[in-house]
């Protein structure tokens, strides 16, 4: 239900300030009885984080793993292609001004 709160016109402006600074409400809140709730904690499959995690790697996680490996090597590759390509050329330059 919606709350309803008071409000009484009174006549000087301090009176209305302090009157409505506080409304008093009027609430009728009920409960939502549970039936075949009985209080009890649940208890999880797992029993520990390490449990939980293990179990994690050991059934969904290769697959991700996998994936994410051959992407890092890609990655890697790309990154060392243009690195080689500098040392290659700096490597010429060193010996194009040794001779001088």
């Amino acid at each position: 239900m919606k709350p309803t709160a008071e409000q009484n016109n009174l006549g000087k402006p301090a009176e209305i300030a302090r009157k409505n600074a506080f409304p008093s409400i009027d609430c009728n809140y009920q409960t939502v009885a549970l039936p075949s709730y009985r209080g009890g904690c649940l208890r999880p499959g797992f029993s520990s984080f390490r449990n939980i995690s293990g179990e994690y790697f050991r059934k969904e996680a290769r697959n991700e793993f996998r994936l994410e490996a051959v992407a890092f090597v890609a990655i890697v590759i790309t990154a060392a292609i243009p690195i080689l390509n500098n040392m290659h050329a700096l490597a010429d330059f060193l010996r194009a001004i040794s001779g001088l």
